[in-house]
Order: C-alpha cells, then sequence, then structure tokens
C-alpha cells in the first residue's frame, strides 16, 4: 500500500461518507472507524471500499465502519481534527433516525444495543491489553528470579496492572457519558462513590439483611470494583436527567444548581435501585456461564465461536459487550474459561491461516498481505485484516477459519483451559495461560491449542481451493 496521506484520506472519507453534517459520532477501535451517520443513503459504500487504505467496510444501523487496520490511530486523528466537536461526542437524533428505530426488528434493536457497548469499551481494550502484558512481565521476572511477589516492584507494578480493573467504572462511566451526551466528570464522579473506601467498608462490616439504608431507602450491599453494565445503565438514566433538567432550570442559575441536582438525585437512584439492577443483570449471565462450565465445560466455548461465526458476524462488536463476563470470572474464580478462550481460538487461527495463504499463493500482493495479516493476529491479537482481506474476500478461507476455531474450542472445553488474566489471545500473551500461579499443566494445554489451529489453519488452506484473482500484482 503506498503511503497515505491522512489529512488526505480523512477528507475523502468524510466526503464519502456524506460529510461532516451526515456525521452525529465519531469513534475508533483497534483496527475500524466508527462513523455514526444520520443517513445510510448518502454513504458511498463502493468508493469507501476501493479507497487506497480501506480493507473493508462494514454498515449496520446508521453505523459505517471503515477497517483500516493499523493505522486507525492516525487516520482518527487526522477525521477528529477535520470534524470537530462530532469526535468523542454525540448530537441528538432527527426524528427520522428515531422512527427509523422505532421499525426495527428485535434482532436489528439487539444488535444495535451491542453495537452500543462496543463503542463504550473500545476506548477501554488499550488498558486492559497492557495490563496483560504487565502480568506477563510479572511473571518473566517472577520466573527469572529477578523479583518475588512481596517486593515493592512486584506490588507497585501489579497495582498497575489490577488499577485497570480496579477503577473500571470510573473508564466506562467517561466513555458512557460521551456516548449518551451527557457530563463525564460529573459520570466519573459517580462512579468513583461506587468504589469510595467508605462504601466498600460498610459492604464489608455487612449486616444480618445484607442491606443498608439511603435516605431511609432499603439499600443492597455489594461492591462495584470492576464492574461495567452497572455505572454504563447509571450514566445512561443520568443523560436523561440532564435533558430534563437544562429544561426545566431557569438558565441564570443552572451552571451550580444543575450540577447539584444531577449528582445528587443520581446517587440516590444509582445506590439503591440502578447498580444493584445492573448487577443482577450480570449475575444472571454468569450464574448461566457457571451452570455451563459446571455441568457441560466442553460446550460453552464452543456454543460461543459457532454463534460468532453464524449469527454473529450479522453483529460486528458484539464481542465487547460480552467482555464483563470474563471480568466477572476473573473476580470470582481468578481466571477465565469463556471470553479469553473464545477470543484465543478466533484470533490466533486467522494468524496461521493468513501465514498458510502468504506462503501458497503466488500473488505477491497477497504473499505481502498474508505475512502482515499473520503478524498482526498472531503477536499483536487482532485478526480483522484476516478476515476482512483474506476470508470475506476468499469465502471457503472463512469455514477453514470457523472449523478451525470450532475444533480448537471443543478441545479448550474438553481439557478446561483457563486464562489467568485479560488478553490471552495472541502469542505474545501465551504466559498468561501460566498465570502467577504457575500453573504450567494449563499452559501446556495452551501450547498444544495452538498448534492444534496451526495444523487445522495449514491442512484447510493446502486442500482447500480458494480463488485469489482479486489480489493481482498490477494493483496500488
Amino acid at each position: 500500500m503506498a503511503k497515505i496521506n491522512y489529512d488526505e484520506f480523512a477528507a475523502k472519507v468524510i466526503e464519502l461518507v456524506g460529510g461532516s453534517e451526515n456525521l452525529t459520532f465519531v469513534t475508533h477501535c483497534a483496527t475500524r472507524l466508527r462513523l455514526n451517520v444520520k443517513d445510510d443513503s448518502k454513504v458511498d459504500q463502493e468508493a469507501l471500499k476501493k479507497l487506497n487504505g480501506v480493507l473493508g467496510l462494514e454498515m449496520k444501523n446508521g453505523q459505517c465502519q471503515v477497517i483500516v487496520g493499523q493505522i486507525i490511530e492516525d487516520v482518527y486523528l487526522a477525521i477528529s481534527k477535520a470534524v470537530g466537536d462530532i469526535a468523542g461526542g454525540t448530537v441528538p437524533d432527527d426524528e427520522g433516525t428515531a422512527a427509523d428505530r422505532k421499525n426495527m426488528s428485535p434482532l436489528e434493536k439487539f444488535s444495535e444495543y451491542l453495537l452500543m457497548m462496543s463503542g463504550i469499551l473500545s476506548p477501554v481494550i488499550p488498558g486492559l491489553i497492557a495490563a496483560g502484558f504487565i502480568t506477563c512481565l510479572l511473571l518473566v521476572l517472577q520466573l527469572l528470579g529477578l523479583i518475588s511477589a512481596e517486593s515493592s516492584t512486584y506490588i507497585i507494578l501489579n497495582g498497575v496492572a489490577q488499577a485497570v480493573f480496579y477503577f473500571m467504572p470510573i473508564y466506562v462511566a467517561y466513555t458512557s457519558a460521551l456516548k449518551f451526551d451527557t457530563e463525564p466528570v460529573l459520570a466519573m464522579i459517580l462512579a468513583g462513590a461506587m468504589l469510595y473506601p467508605d462504601w466498600v467498608n460498610l459492604v464489608n462490616a455487612g449486616s444480618e439483611t445484607g442491606y443498608t439504608s439511603f435516605f431511609g431507602i432499603p439499600t443492597l450491599l455489594t461492591t462495584y470494583n470492576g464492574s461495567v453494565l452497572q455505572i454504563v445503565l447509571a450514566v445512561f438514566v443520568m443523560s436523561r436527567l440532564d435533558k430534563w433538567l437544562k429544561k426545566v432550570i431557569p438558565v441564570q442559575v443552572r451552571h451550580f444548581l444543575k450540577p447539584f441536582l444531577l449528582l445528587t438525585i443520581m446517587a440516590v437512584l444509582t445506590f439503591t435501585l440502578l447498580g444493584p439492577l445492573g448487577g443482577l443483570f450480570t449475575n444472571y449471565i454468569y450464574a448461566g456461564v457457571t451452570w455451563v462450565r459446571a455441568h457441560v465445560p466442553w460446550l460453552a466455548v464452543f456454543a460461543i465461536v459457532a454463534f460468532s461465526f453464524t449469527v454473529g458476524t450479522f453483529m460486528p462488536g458484539f464481542h465487547m459487550a460480552l467482555i464483563p463476563i470474563a471480568f466477572a470470572s476473573l473476580g470470582d474464580v481468578g481466571y477465565d474459561d469463556l471470553i479469553n478462550i473464545w477470543f484465543y481460538c478466533c484470533t490466533i487461527t486467522p494468524g496461521f491461516l493468513a501465514l498458510a495463504v502468504a506462503l501458497k499463493t503466488k500473488k505477491n500482493k497477497l504473499k505481502q498481505y498474508g505475512f502482515t495479516s499473520a503478524v498482526s493476529a498472531l503477536f499483536g491479537g487482532i485478526s480483522e485484516p484476516t478476515t476482512y482481506g483474506i476470508c470475506y474476500k476468499m469465502p471457503q478461507l472463512y469455514w477453514v477459519g470457523a472449523i478451525t476455531s470450532m475444533i480448537t474450542s471443543i478441545y479448550a472445553g474438553i481439557v478446561h483451559l483457563k486464562c489467568y488474566g485479560f488478553g490471552g489471545y495472541s502469542l505474545t500473551n501465551i504466559l498468561l495461560y501460566m498465570g502467577t500461579v504457575q500453573d504450567t499443566g494449563n499452559f501446556t494445554k495452551a501450547l498444544i491449542g495452538v498448534a492444534l489451529m496451526a495444523v487445522c489453519a495449514f491442512v484447510g488452506v493446502f486442500i482447500t481451493k480458494w480463488d485469489d484473482s482479486s489480489y493481482t500484482d498490477d494493483e496500488d
């Protein structure tokens, strides 16, 4: 791919999505530029797909996802500079968009919810990945005998990694506030109150009933560290209350009265109703996962992998909404045997698939792209270049990847593979399967799973007939 002028690239993308006046929100994940648009019909999808630097495109429920791969940060900065306040914030939906939402099917509404959760959680993922790398670093330093778990260096560095999980509600409060167009700092203060030591002490002290009172209202004693859905629900309600207070409070006193009322009312609603309600929803999902883990452990990962390659294909970003299950598992039993294992099966597999394609094809362009995509998936934990640049262009390879991932998921379920931290879906973080508990047996199982993915992917690619004519060596 020729060197890209990011300002020119951003200007062209904005033009092809209908101009900045057609945008309502701009954000990004690890490889995709996410553009919420008012009118889908104004998006020139064919021209966007052909734009140099674009690896793929998905359009769903008013969100245009432009896949650009590893240049995403440069592209997003250029887009943000061009569109101004739209980036990192929202504007109210117009009547047409609201009417379209009312006409959505239940599946489309569910998909929209998952995309919303994806947009909220995507900015947090780099922190989670960093925490995984730090955990691996601590493990290596321990194995080399350079530090002990009692040393100040270990304690401080481990605190950096654990802070990502413990203070998760604060980060999610910020991204949720941007998503729902309300006060980010007030949302973060609300989340901070949920983690404040005095509240934690109240919970730890407990009571015979498991409740305390807040303005005379029975309040469930529960902790919120590492939680996600609770604060998302609270900030969503906060955004609606914020808009109502703007209408009813005179502008002369709004500057100080609105923040006071907003934070006070939301504190009551969050601690007495929204926090426990969000926790109840998370707990029921986690209870279901726990039941499957206890009764049919081999089925849990396979079921979610099979879903992601079928129905989940039409719900880009839905996996982000399920990350709270991994948090709950890591906090409860110290490991995750579902979400990270699912990512492990579906991210390392594309890496080997891309590597096999690069070795088999005679097209120089595809060979270069295959090697690059393999490195991205195997060592960066990012599979989108393979998915959109290879599997979607050569559907036979899509099913090679799907079957390989499903076979590995069954193996992982049978041997009860566990990941002791978030981010165990690349070879770079493979030590997370050993963890600080130094579970060498589990680590061996993880390596066998990697070998299984490599063998199945290479065999599938080399025995399957696929057409690589979409890659021509005279292309730019």
